[in-house]
């Protein structure tokens, strides 16, 4: 863990350098995230939970008196930020959950439109469910190309605007972020667990911007889990141009085993009685743990650690690495926790059929070695966009 600690609990920093990710694009600033994490207590999840939605709702209210309209915008994307971030840790079946989501999704929304951002919140029929998506249109007229952007294990659309949505319009793209199963409000309304055919979500997402524009390339973007889930999508989903692994992520059974000993590793399939006791034990002391199994159980929609480990075996890349053939770009931090970078290169190696692979390691003395460049977006923004932008160039 590199530079100054924001709490003893690594997870607590960890989502804190998360909050401030989204500080360049207006989604948090350093005193008040500061502020917020200090007063949590080590480990304490309703103690994140209390001094999260507190800064929230002062944020908000601030922001709602405010006349300037971009010192409202601003201060209501914070609010809408720190309202994610106090939802986190909370349990599965409390209520909170929805009111922390409706808030902010309703905040973001709101910050946006004070700031004169076009963006198009839809609701899409999906599976007998509806699939929220947010159109966000470039301000350049001649815009075609689009990003089409999901994330993965635990992040929401909103989210999303800060890490990729707001430096792709800038840039002139089109956006679109979208929602799959598992993820934001096809989770929470409609109790839609995560799917290894992400294919399907994608589909109905790349169907969708025909109401919104004509487009041009189509560029995935799937950040952190969201990685493995889009490389699973372009093996099927053959419109995407080019597709950016933000980071790259593997089977989800190979993640889980790096969070365990090395020993109890080959025992994980099997998942003995002993074993399980083992897990739950240790997710008593270490916070990160059982915040993932909690989010994991919630999130595949099972109920059991033998459930889970069956269902998340379905995950992995094996099978289809070799069918993806649009251009890919996969990333990685030198200092990555969920995984052993030595997968990411092997998965690259894989891609035989890919127009062209490039794989970009970001090194820890340069700010950008944690996941998915946590704390370090404008690194891997220029790592993504000038790709993007030489992919262009020799297209033409």
């Amino acid at each position: 863990m590199r530079g100054p600690v924001l709490s003893r609990t690594s997870t607590f920093h960890f989502e804190a350098v998360r909050a401030l990710w989204s500080s360049p694009f207006n989604g948090a600033d350093y005193g008040e995230v500061v502020s917020a994490v200090s007063r949590v207590r080590p480990g304490d999840f309703e103690s994140w939970h209390r001094q999260w939605a507190s800064l929230a709702m002062t944020a908000h209210g601030r922001g709602e008196r405010l006349s300037d309209r971009v010192s409202r915008g601003k201060a209501l994307l914070r609010a809408s930020n720190y309202m994610r971030t106090a939802e986190f840790y909370l349990d599965p079946g409390d209520p909170r959950r929805m009111d922390c989501a409706r808030r902010s999704r309703t905040w973001f929304d709101a910050g946006l439109a004070a700031l004169g951002v076009d963006a198009t919140r839809s609701r899409i029929p999906y599976e007998g469910a509806e699939m929220e998506t947010i159109f966000l249109r470039s301000p350049r007229p001649e815009a075609r190309d689009v990003l089409v952007v999901h994330g993965g294990f635990d992040s929401t659309p909103e989210e999303l605007y800060f890490v990729i949505g707001a430096g792709a319009l800038e840039r002139g793209f089109h956006v679109l972020l979208y929602e799959g199963p598992g993820q934001g409000n096809l989770l929470r309304e409609f109790g839609m667990p995560f799917t290894p055919h992400w294919e399907r979500p994608v589909a109905t997402a790349i169907d969708s911007l025909a109401r919104h524009c004509d487009p041009g390339s189509i560029i995935g973007v799937g950040v952190s889990f969201g990685g493995h889930l889009l490389a699973r999508a372009a093996a099927m989903e053959k419109r995407y141009d080019a597709i950016v692994l933000f980071d790259y992520f593997p089977g989800m059974m190979q993640a889980f085993a790096h969070k365990m000993p090395r020993p109890l590793r080959g025992r994980l399939s099997a998942m003995p009685a002993w074993l399980q006791l083992l897990i739950r034990l240790n997710a008593r002391y270490d916070a990160e743990l059982r915040w993932a199994l909690g989010n994991a159980l919630w999130t595949f929609g099972v109920a059991t650690l033998p459930d889970l480990i069956a269902e998340i075996g379905r995950y992995d890349d094996g099978q289809w690495a070799e069918a993806i053939e649009a251009d890919v770009l996969v990333l990685l931090g030198e200092d990555e926790h969920f995984f052993d970078n030595r997968l990411a290169h092997d998965f690259a190696r894989r891609l035989t059929s890919a127009r062209s692979v490039r794989v970009h390691e970001f090194p820890g003395a340069e700010g950008g070695g944690l996941h998915c460049q946590n704390g370090a977006v404008h690194l891997a923004h220029e790592v993504i966009f000038d790709w993007l932008s030489a992919l262009k160039g020799a297209d033409q």
